[in-house]
């Protein structure tokens, strides 16, 4: 039995319903955690005015993307379902996606992703034009992990690594609970069948391209992407790439710590604000570096 279990935090509500067609019908129940928004009373509205299994619950205050869902990982342990597929508030799960993921959470799979497709990157002709492996076992999390939106969840495996991790507030949350599935035995995969439509910040493509080992082990230059970030989610970029080599060193190496040149570079050289971008990265740095963490162990 599954539920799904969607953040929300000040959501275009024409997307939000978008999500919602898509997702409810896939799963026994939905619950919409809302982080506080200023258009809460909305969001209520439209969830349980408009469907029978999506329930609300709510918060009066944003207390970051890993507090709630861990609060979505409670619920769905407290309703009796055995797995939950975790989505952002403007991700749409494509047809038949839910069925096709779980029929590989078995075993010491604890989690199952979809190919993501960024409709800012790509659009649904060419991800069917693709060729690529089926079927992929993820490991090292920081580069080839699988982000928290359209993943299917074994409820009982993610309590026990700990669930999420409150103190990252938002940023690499997915990938430090990924780390720790992976040093816990547990395995994460991803299914190239099934589909997430999604957008990671507004990504819009730069003159930067960087060697990527594409389909068949070969180099193809790919371009890079600014996401259009505000100074705030810069802070957290920084710090919590700190904080998870901090944590995960041991078996990662210098993962997580590589990307912050690069990410300062496309905020810095291809959006605005560009002061206080900067100034958040260095606080990020600077607040990361400082931190007591402890080292992870197994």
């Amino acid at each position: 039995m599954r539920c799904a279990g969607i953040v929300s935090f000040n959501p275009d509500l024409e997307r939000l319903r978008a999500n919602l067609r898509a997702t409810a019908p896939q799963v026994r129940r939905v619950f919409v955690y809302e982080n506080g928004s200023g258009n809460a009373k909305d969001v209520r509205a439209l969830c349980e005015g408009e469907f029978d299994n999506v329930q609300v619950i709510a918060d009066t205050e944003n207390r970051g993307i890993a507090f709630a869902l861990n609060q979505l990982l409670a619920a769905a342990h407290d309703g009796g379902y055995a797995h939950i597929l975790m989505l952002d508030q403007d991700s749409v799960p494509t047809e038949g996606m839910c069925d096709e993921l779980e029929r590989h959470l078995t075993g010491d799979v604890a989690m199952v992703s979809p190919f993501i497709l960024d409709r800012n990157r790509m659009t649904m002709a060419e991800y069917r034009a693709m060729t690529m492996p089926a079927l992929e076992r993820l490991t090292h999390a920081a580069k080839h992990g699988a982000i928290t939106s359209g993943t299917l969840n074994d409820v009982e495996a993610a309590l026990a690594v700990g669930g999420f991790d409150d103190a990252l507030f938002i940023d690499y949350v997915d990938f430090d609970f990924n780390e720790r599935l992976l040093l816990n035995g547990y395995a994460i995969v991803k299914d190239n069948r099934a589909c997430l439509i999604h957008e990671k910040g507004k990504s819009e493509r730069t003159p930067i391209r960087v060697p990527r080992r594409g389909a068949g082990g070969t180099i193809v230059w790919q371009p890079v992407y600014k996401l259009g970030y505000g100074p705030s989610r810069c802070y957290y970029q920084a710090r919590n790439r700190i904080i998870f080599w901090k944590k995960y060193h041991r078996w990662t190496g210098l993962e997580g710590l590589t990307e912050i040149p690069m990410l300062m570079v496309l905020s810095l050289v291809f959006e605005g604000h560009r002061f206080a971008k900067l100034r958040a990265y260095l606080r990020g740095i600077r607040d990361g570096a400082h931190m007591h963490v402890e080292e992870y162990r197994k």
